[in-house]
């Protein structure tokens, strides 16, 4: 594929360096030359200086060509420019970071055709490592949005003698999650479960869904730890009250206004 990244900060550069890895046909728009020599010379792909909101900067880079437009731009207004530019000069796909959630709404009416949420996913992870540090995480895939783990069945849950059809029916079993494999804890044999598949006790599952769906998956097969499993009754998370939504939002614009102060060159 032929992809076009606008902003070759930190996590443009990794992004950039996976891509070539896998042989796609990639170019980094970036203000910083320094940045744009080191992407050059270190990962061997066309490196343009300059306004990657400029559309004489995105004709030179052919924007018009490329299958995925990736914006990684540190301010979300030069994101959203950008892909409107990319949207309106023809590209098949567009891919934005979304730092501010006040963005989403113009991200799509742009044309954006995948939106990351970056904080959202990081703190989704966090609160999955943080609350069930039992679960392996083995891949992640759109993006970050979805994962697949591994995980035993205890031999208290509910799901212990309950097959696939019954589980996937129980209201209390979230729907976002996929039950895509077993290895029955006897005979370590791979199991691929047909809906009549019964889970046993200690059997290993391989789980597939949204991070949220599968915290929910893990109490729902009872894999808890940490400090949560000592409480009998866990409280459901109370919504934030009005003073603290205005606080989040006076954080969020701090530190954007921080790092763009700081470095306003890339990602």
């Amino acid at each position: 594929m032929r992809i076009v990244v606008a902003g070759a900060g930190l996590a443009g550069r990794r992004l950039i360096a996976g891509l070539t890895a896998n042989r796609h046909d990639v170019s980094a728009i970036d203000l910083n030359r320094d940045i744009c020599e080191l992407v050059s010379s270190k990962l061997g792909v066309v490196a343009l200086c300059g306004n990657a909101t400029d559309i004489t900067v995105l004709e030179e880079a052919e924007i018009g060509r490329a299958d995925v437009a990736v914006a990684l731009l540190r301010q979300s207004a030069d994101n959203l420019a950008f892909s409107l530019l990319a949207k309106r000069a023809g590209a098949r796909r567009i891919i934005a970071r979304m730092r501010n959630p006040k963005y989403r709404e113009a991200y799509e009416q742009a044309g954006v055709t995948s939106i990351v949420d970056v904080a959202g996913l990081f703190l989704d992870r966090l609160h999955l490592e943080i609350e069930q540090p039992q679960i392996s995480q083995l891949a992640t895939f759109a993006s970050g949005q979805g994962i697949v783990v591994s995980l035993k069945v205890s031999p208290t849950a509910r799901a212990a003698g309950e097959n696939i059809q019954e589980i996937a029916a129980d209201r209390r079993f979230p729907k976002e999650c996929v039950i895509a494999s077993l290895i029955r804890a006897e005979g370590n044999r791979l199991v691929v479960p047909t809906g009549s598949e019964r889970l046993l006790a200690e059997d290993q599952l391989l789980l597939c869904g949204t991070v949220k769906a599968i915290a929910e998956a893990a109490d729902y097969f009872q894999i808890r730890q940490g400090l949560l499993s000592l409480t009998p009754f866990r409280k459901a998370a109370q919504p934030p009250l009005p003073e603290q939504h205005a606080q989040l939002e006076m954080d969020a614009a701090l530190e954007e206004k921080t790092e763009s102060e700081g470095d306003s060159l890339g990602a």
